[in-house]
């Protein structure tokens, strides 16, 4: 590590202060933190970036204050340095009312969203994709704004890193990566994770300038990260900036930094201290003098003094608090009858519509996926839209499942509603973390400061199409599982174009599941527009003998073995949920209520599938009523290729009226 003399200070004397109050105030805030921790006033934990300092002041002062910013889970330093609230910060990790999230984001997710901030992504890396999101939404809206994203040395070993820029590189996205390399990913030291020697070499694979700048030098950082902006914003696209940089305490609180590194390693960097340097460098340079830092480093110290006894002495929310903010609360469907005459068309000619005219609604409204341009993806939904909205737009993107549905949620978070489309849900388990971690947590764990308007289209199920096991799955349940998530299982070419409209609007993240055996279905929509709200059933055919709730394609299976229970006098209700989050139970318990049993019929797999849930709601909600156990059809095993063995596996309309006939007692 070379001692060399760091340059003289050329920035005018405003942002050198600035840089310093930064640098001084963030690590402030982490000693203090510090100590409460340790001591115990402050609960759980967190993730300290002592050390790093300049990377984050210096940076946030080279930037426009409306850019936007993806942290980590050791941003402190960014959100403070971005302008954050002291007082709510502290209020945060302790878990108050008075928090910048109100206790619900703690110390991995802080972060100043008035600020241009689209959050703190505690997950490894998913800062990178969160801000080519940010990327995409300034390049729509044309705002000129650059988005930035922080992330650590471990990050680059990931997945993500590789999607997001790459993503970055092939559309010139306004984006900054800036690596915090602090030497270590938890305790692992860089060098033995990485056979390139720094970070910024993997840069040029992807076409873009890679710069390494001393991360304890915040003039050099400052410098490196303007001439990235103003590139980014003249339309040259995307920097990697690695800063070489260092934190002394350990990967977390609960780690007291040591075992894994030497004492003369840590004395090495602790003598490149960027906060004493750049003071002494203040004084020398006669940019401030000795009287106006004691003056500053005071104001500081009692702002954090004040910040702590405010923190500490501030009410605990109200238990209460704890199940608010899952949706956007002033979200009202707005209901849109159907006009216009009505004809017959097919699922994809519905979809295509419904696309079509919501591009047309809504400017801002974007699309994402594979194949998605003169192709219209796998199946062709989209075919033709790239011809009316242009490739800026209807994007397609490269196989890259994790990163493109991160970037339509980050556009989202920008104020860009997103569609991202994956063309069979069997590859959705490699978006699996923005969409559960990102997409569903982000209003919730924000304290209700922001909104996600994305919808993730995929389709699935089986049925003679002889796609095998991993292009067959029903995985509704999982979504429906995770709170903050909203789930349409529409089964005609009506509710597809009326969902996906309704689905499109909502500032909530919504999984738009469509099987593919319905694509080619025919079924009478109308010409003008309409909308579906969610959480509304349909009830497909009325009985008094067992009601059957089904969907998606099982709702015409089930109709036609009513068909066949009708001719041996037995009458069943079929109800279709059409989203099962949110779910009708009032509809469907009512049904209950007057034939007294009920037949779940689903393609999903058996265990833990979404008939299990609405098996246990309408069992509370409807239990004085049953004549007869609640049945669940549906699958065991995965679904194979051969057609044979696939329609021995798969629910069909003679497994419907067998499980009819054993809950009405008949042989």
């Amino acid at each position: 590590m070379a001692d060399t003399q760091p340059p003289a200070l050329t920035l005018e004397k405003a942002k050198l202060k600035d840089i310093y109050r930064k640098m001084l105030l963030v690590r402030s805030f982490e000693e203090r933190a510090q100590e409460l921790f340790q001591s115990g006033q402050l609960p759980r934990r967190g993730h300290l970036s002592t050390g790093q300092e300049a990377v984050a002041a210096a940076t946030i002062v080279a930037l426009n204050d409306d850019d936007y910013i993806s942290s980590t889970h050791r941003g402190h330093g960014h959100a403070l340095a971005r302008g954050e609230n002291v007082k709510a910060a502290m209020a945060e990790l302790a878990g108050k009312d008075a928090g910048s999230c109100r206790g619900k984001g703690g110390s991995m997710h802080i972060a100043d969203f008035e600020r241009g901030m689209l959050g703190a992504f505690p997950l490894v890396g998913a800062s990178l994709t969160m801000a080519v999101g940010g990327g995409l939404a300034a390049r729509t809206l044309g705002n000129g704004r650059v988005s930035v994203a922080f992330f650590g040395d471990g990050a680059s070993n990931q997945g993500t890193f590789h999607e997001a820029i790459n993503l970055a590189s092939i559309w010139d996205l306004p984006v900054l990566f800036v690596c915090e390399n602090n030497q270590y990913a938890i305790f692992t030291k860089q060098e033995n994770v990485m056979r390139v020697k720094n970070v910024a070499d993997r840069a040029p694979g992807y076409g873009i300038p890679g710069v390494i700048v001393d991360g304890m030098d915040p003039q050099a950082v400052y410098h490196a990260v303007h001439e990235a902006a103003e590139r980014a914003r003249a339309g040259q696209g995307p920097t990697l900036i690695e800063a070489k940089t260092y934190r002394w305490v350990g990967h977390s609180t609960g780690d007291p930094g040591t075992g894994y590194r030497s004492r003369d390693e840590l004395q090495q960097w602790r003598e490149r201290d960027p906060i004493p340097n750049f003071r002494r460098q203040l004084i020398e340079s006669g940019a401030m003098s000795e009287a106006q830092l004691q003056d500053l480093e005071g104001s500081v110290a009692q702002q954090l003094e004040d910040a702590v006894a405010s923190a500490l002495s501030a009410p605990d929310p109200e238990p209460g608090w704890a199940f608010s903010d899952l949706y956007a609360p002033e979200y009202r469907p707005e209901v849109v009858e159907p006009a216009g005459e009505t004809r017959q068309v097919s699922v994809l000619q519905a979809l295509n519509e419904a696309l079509r005219e919501e591009m047309e609604r809504d400017p801002r409204l974007i699309m994402l996926g594979e194949d998605i341009g003169p192709r219209g993806g796998p199946f062709g939904v989209s075919k033709g839209l790239i011809d009316l909205f242009g490739s800026n737009r209807i994007i397609d993107t490269p196989i890259s499942e994790n990163g493109f549905v991160a970037a339509a949620i980050g556009a989202a978070l920008a104020g860009v509603p997103a569609i991202a489309e994956i063309s069979y849900i069997d590859f959705i388990t490699l978006a699996m973390d923005p969409i559960v971690n990102v997409a569903a947590k982000a209003r919730y764990m924000s304290g209700g400061q922001q909104s996600v308007p994305v919808v993730i289209r995929t389709e699935g199920g089986g049925g003679s199409a002889g796609d095998g096991p991993t292009h067959s799955q029903s995985l509704e349940a999982w979504f429906a599982h995770v709170p903050g998530l909203k789930v349409a299982v529409p089964s005609t070419p009506y509710d597809y174009k009326g969902l996906l409209k309704t689905a499109v609007r909502d500032p909530n993240p919504v999984v738009f599941i469509e099987h593919k055996m319905l694509y080619r279905a025919k079924g009478t929509v109308p010409s003008g527009e309409y909308t579906i709200p969610f959480g509304q059933a349909a009830v497909r055919r009325q009985g008094q003998h067992v009601t059957v709730v089904a969907w998606a394609a099982m709702v015409q299976k089930a109709l036609a073995a009513a068909e066949t229970l009708a001719a041996e006098g037995i009458e069943i209700e079929v109800i279709d949920p059409r989203t099962l989050v949110p779910f009708d139970l009032d509809t469907v318990s009512a049904s209950v209520r007057r034939t007294g049993r009920l037949v779940v019929f689903q393609e999903a797999s058996l265990c833990c599938g979404f008939g299990s849930e609405v098996a246990r709601v309408v069992g509370e909600a409807a239990f004085d009523y049953l004549e007869a156990p609640i049945k669940v059809v549906g699958t065991t095993v995965p679904l194979p290729s051969s057609p044979v063995l696939e329609a021995a596996v798969l629910p069909d309309e003679r497994t419907l009226v067998n499980a009819v006939h054993a809950i009405l007692g008949r042989p």
